[in-house]
């Protein structure tokens, strides 16, 4: 299989984006306005629910961004982020900041824009793109120094070919993460009409007091099970570090309802200095610094750092209802931490007296056992989307690079 080596600048055009204005920057519009923080370092669009920022005063039409417009961040606000690609996911909904190049492709009968944007994803481009980038503190490339960045480009058929496999990869996932929501809604429905519209079964002979079912309580957390917060070893000692014992973080939190993988791991000596206080699978971890009260479930023996505090639930059957109880809660939990200067912060001691109302076991239990397969194939699901996007970062970097060779196989 042929490779041509190339010039990026052959190929591409990048075009900056329009300085918009701060004083018309707002928490809530139509149009928000995409920053670094939009890309996840490796690359992908991300979401930033509840930190964008939209704008209200005029600007040039042709910075309204269309869906599957092709960006790329061009200051590096994380380590790691400098020419991290990301699709636009919307049509007439995002704004083409001035930090943020837009990719578009000279000769569309040689240049594939969807090979383009997974050719950012290649460890060997970024590196030159960080290598020939300026700045101390904060890192910037430009158009020029990207144009002059050589890349090996096959021809337009075989572009197609590693275009299609990886989307292949890319529906699958999809597919899943739309199951996954959809089992979600139908566990957290049923939570609703059970325990908040208190439509449970038998409600009507059910006697209420002061608006409460009678048999239940309000119970403090650390009635409910043991809470455990955690802290981080000292990250100059390597040999704390990468190992088999997962270390939780908040932002392994934007995986979904459970951790199925951590960005970091410690060593058996980094667990030690934890004094090996473990959270066991199926516990419920809640951020507790920062951005209060995200949920997850742990699905292995783990640890976390200090800005989570753990539940250890003395009854796994309230795994589920305890889930989405604290999601439910969520901002009465945020009013509840105490707020420092820049960040709220809710101590151990707070959280555990923290009041949850809890039903009488028996409907606890029935509710356990009709949502549990749920949670269970979204666990499923979530190790599979795992899999595969693994596999589909194994491929990438062997197919850009013409090591793995489809010329002559029919992908579609």
């Amino acid at each position: 299989m042929s490779f041509k080596e190339i010039k990026l600048g052959e190929i591409i055009h990048i075009k900056h984006g329009w300085a918009f204005k701060g004083e018309f920057f707002s928490s809530n519009g139509n149009l928000i306005v995409v920053t670094p923080g939009n890309f996840f370092e490796k690359g992908g669009f991300k979401y930033t629910i509840g930190k964008e920022k939209f704008y209200t005063d005029k600007f040039p039409e042709d910075y309204l961004l269309k869906k599957n417009d092709l960006i790329i961040a061009m200051t590096e606000q994380a380590d790691g982020l400098l020419g991290s690609p990301a699709l636009v996911p919307e049509n007439n909904k995002f704004l083409h900041n001035q930090r943020i190049g837009l990719i578009t492709v000279l000769d569309n009968q040689k240049t594939n824009i969807k090979f383009i944007y997974h050719l950012f994803f290649d460890k060997e481009l970024r590196t030159k793109i960080g290598n020939s980038s300026t700045g101390t503190k904060v890192r910037h490339t430009s158009p020029k120094s990207i144009y002059k960045l050589s890349v090996k480009l096959p021809s337009l058929d075989v572009q197609q070919k590693i275009v299609n496999l990886i989307s292949n990869y890319d529906n699958l996932i999809e597919n899943n993460n739309k199951k996954i929501k959809l089992l979600e809604e139908m566990a957290e429905e049923i939570y609703k009409e059970w325990f908040v519209r208190l439509r449970f079964p038998n409600y009507q002979n059910t006697k209420i007091v002061v608006g409460i079912p009678e048999g239940w309580e309000d119970k403090k957390i650390i009635k409910l099970g043991t809470v455990v917060i955690g802290k981080t070893p000292p990250t100059s000692k390597g040999e704390y570090y990468n190992g088999n014992i997962p270390f939780i973080k908040t932002p392994d939190f934007k995986q979904g309802s459970f951790i199925i993988e951590t960005e970091e791991t410690l060593s058996n000596e980094g667990g030690n200095f934890q004094k090996n206080q473990f959270i066991p699978k199926n516990s419920i971890c809640v951020s507790c610094i920062g951005t209060v009260g995200e949920v997850v479930i742990t699905t292995k023996d783990s640890q976390t750092n200090q800005q989570i505090n753990s539940l250890i639930l003395n009854d796994s059957n309230y795994l589920e209802y305890f889930y989405f109880t604290f999601k439910k809660l969520k901002s009465l939990i945020q009013a509840y931490a105490s707020t420092g200067a820049t960040m709220g912060n809710l101590s151990k001691g707070k959280f555990e007296q923290f009041k949850i109302m809890t039903p009488c076991e028996d409907l606890v239990v029935n509710y356990s056992k009709l949502v549990k397969p749920m949670f269970d194939e979204i666990k499923n699901l979530m190790m599979k989307n795992q899999n595969l996007k693994q596999t589909r970062d194994l491929l990438l970097p062997r197919l850009i690079s013409g090591k793995l060779n489809i010329e002559d196989l029919d992908i579609k």
